[in-house]
């Protein structure tokens, strides 16, 4: 394999998850572009079908299929679904997520355990069928899990997520070493705060959130873009991150050494 081979993804099929919008979206355009096949899920099927033309028009393959993250049953179909329909999977994208930002005072268990479901529980079960599959292939494949900077530092206004997400970030070290021996590899990214109608609602309705982006993104004083967390992933499914694993890439613009 020839230098800048390794950094692409030819005939690999690469699942990411909450890939309707956002981030997910993008990292599965970019998956594709680097030579990837690719299953996407999420809730919203009317999203993945916009996604599927989209890649299809570009010449590249994507099976979609519905997904619910925080439902066990769920994930074990779509993984049934994709591994029906392709065969085989060589890489797991856990994107989804979700938060809603509130004084630590003033969450309830039912959010809480929303919050908390949608972004640890999901990472585990979905890491733990994939890594299922991998083993029964033989050995090998790549999970990179999308975490956050708010599992690395403070996050006023985000204690359900960033304490989910510094969950995310730990769990990734755990599964990194207990599935060493079967060649997968388990990375995560953090990113800074990233452009999404989310973000940019949450940006209109806190005026200390909006500083803090403004001020705390050294390399941008903004919102991030979609485009600047999906190559930092695709590096790391691909055999260029070979040797890497067990690590969190911080992909935040200085946000978290300052």
């Amino acid at each position: 394999m020839g230098h800048l081979e390794r950094f692409e993804l030819g005939g690999k099929v690469v699942i990411v998850t909450g890939a309707g919008r956002g981030i997910g979206r993008t990292i599965a355009l970019d998956a594709v572009r680097s030579g990837a096949k690719v299953a996407v899920g999420s809730r919203t099927t009317g999203e993945l079908e916009s996604l599927a033309a989209e890649i299809k028009q570009m010449g590249g393959e994507c099976f979609y299929h519905h997904l619910d993250v925080v439902s066990v049953t769920s994930i074990q179909e779509f993984f049934a679904a994709v591994i029906a329909h392709y065969g085989r999977i060589d890489g797991l994208v856990n994107n989804a997520g979700y938060n809603k930002q509130a004084p630590i005072l003033d969450y309830g268990e039912e959010l809480y355990d929303q919050i908390v479901d949608a972004n640890l529980k999901n990472v585990f079960f979905c890491s733990q069928v994939a890594a299922k599959q991998f083993i029964a292939q033989g050995g090998g494949g790549v999970i990179v899990n999308i975490a956050s900077q708010a599992g690395l530092i403070g996050a006023p206004g985000r204690g359900p997520y960033s304490g989910a997400k510094g969950g995310v970030i730990n769990l990734t070290r755990t599964m990194a070493v207990e599935w060493a021996k079967h060649k997968i590899r388990v990375n995560s990214v953090a990113p800074t705060v990233t452009r999404s109608s989310m973000a940019e609602q949450a940006m209109r309705d806190n005026k200390a959130f909006a500083e803090s982006v403004r001020t705390m993104n050294l390399l941008r004083g903004d919102l991030a873009e979609p485009e600047e967390m999906s190559g930092p992933v695709v590096f790391l499914l691909s055999e260029a991150a070979s040797m890497i694993t067990g690590h969190t890439l911080v992909v935040d613009g200085g946000w978290t050494v300052a």
